[in-house]
């Protein structure tokens, strides 16, 4: 298969390299973004690329066609980037120039998530929050708006009656609500938050099931506590992490100062540091961590770092909707760093991974991945 270069819009592709979105790009354009990826990766490693052999193959093929191709500077790309695209163009062309026909589509992850986020109402209610600008009102005056910011915003109006909504999160979503006091919640996919209309009483209390960032709304004279499972957590003003995905409870702080007590052990965490309960021991430790890693979901990355690959799969998973499965064990041990903005779908993660690892493809049907070997 040939590509005319009038085709390709190298600053398109240039851009991609730099924020991993391809979804810009035209079919043509995004095959050698996959080259240029791979050109990368394989400049790693010398015994695997001759990166000299490659640009020289490049010259070649560049004095045999003459590229009408317009470079713009770009502050932000390296010069190297530049020949490991123009290595790409001409290996893409060399590997495929006597290819007979295209090749039929391969299947990609780029399905919506079967379920939006919802609230389920105290008074037996279900509102779809799936239109930005919409208002509902829930009960008793109190009225509940998805701004135009996506952001769930509660407003209790002058109603003394307290009533348990529960947000409903599922998997490929997240969702940002303002508490009725001011406070502001992140859930993460496949979560839930529990939590009242208005705050009444001397204390503020929500509890979580999945993973959840909260930045809370200072009061000295109503302290805010997170139930979460068999943990309590208890703070006055501050933003952390809280997860419990699976056996162990994580709490992981950010800033200002909380106390995480379960099975009458109580730890006091300071900006930095995390709690982990494990709920199979009745054991609570507190470790030292980069918080990024606990809280990069909430900024829109992914990023991983020395993780496994069946770790990072089962996050995706949850991320975009997806189910993983491997027969081979050990390909879920690989350890990879991921730092990446989240895209639209998950075809750009799956094709990061397979050009970062260069062993590991992708069969997918539906919402099912098999995880190969290549």
């Amino acid at each position: 298969m040939d590509t005319p270069d009038q085709d390709i819009n190298w600053d398109k592709i240039l851009a991609a390299l730099e924020d991993a979105d391809t979804s810009q790009l035209t079919e043509a354009e995004k095959s050698m973004y996959l080259a240029a990826m791979e050109m990368k990766q394989l400049a790693k490693a010398e015994e695997r690329f001759p990166t000299e052999e490659g640009w020289q193959r490049f010259v070649a093929a560049r004095d045999q066609r003459t590229l009408k191709v317009r470079w713009r500077k770009r502050l932000a790309v390296a010069a190297s980037l530049t020949v490991l695209l123009g290595a790409a163009g001409a290996w893409w062309k060399l590997q495929h120039t006597n290819t007979a026909k295209k090749p039929a589509a391969l299947a990609q992850a780029i399905l919506p998530p079967t379920a939006g986020v919802q609230i389920k109402t105290g008074n037996g209610l279900s509102v779809a929050l799936d239109s930005a600008g919409k208002t509902a009102r829930l009960a008793n005056g109190v009225t509940v708006q998805l701004s135009s910011a996506n952001v769930i915003q509660y407003n209790a109006g002058n109603t003394q009656t307290v009533l348990m909504d529960t947000l409903l999160v599922p998997r490929g979503n997240k969702a940002h609500i303002v508490l009725a006091d001011g406070s502001h919640v992140w859930l993460n996919a496949a979560s839930k938050l529990v939590y009242p209309t208005i705050f009444a009483g001397p204390v503020r209390s929500v509890a979580v099931e999945g993973e959840a960032y909260f930045d809370v709304a200072p009061n000295a004279q109503q302290p805010f506590e997170v139930e979460v499972r068999d943990v309590r957590i208890t703070v006055l003003g501050t933003a952390f992490n809280v997860n419990n995905y699976h056996a162990a409870v994580q709490t992981t702080l950010v800033s200002g100062k909380v106390s995480a007590a379960a099975n009458g052990q109580t730890i006091v965490l300071a900006p930095g540091q995390q709690s982990q309960y494990d709920s199979r021991t009745g054991q609570q430790q507190r470790t030292n961590v980069d918080t990024r890693i606990y809280t990069a979901w909430k900024e829109g990355d992914i990023y991983f770092e020395e993780a496994a690959l069946g770790d990072i799969l089962q996050s995706l998973g949850r991320s975009f909707d997806y189910t993983f499965s491997c027969q081979e064990p050990a390909l879920t041990q690989l350890q990879l760093t991921l730092d990446m903005r989240q895209p639209a779908n998950l075809q750009q993660v799956l094709d990061h991974i397979s050009l970062i690892t260069g062993n590991i493809q992708f069969r997918i049907q539906g919402r099912n991945i098999e995880v190969l070997r290549k």
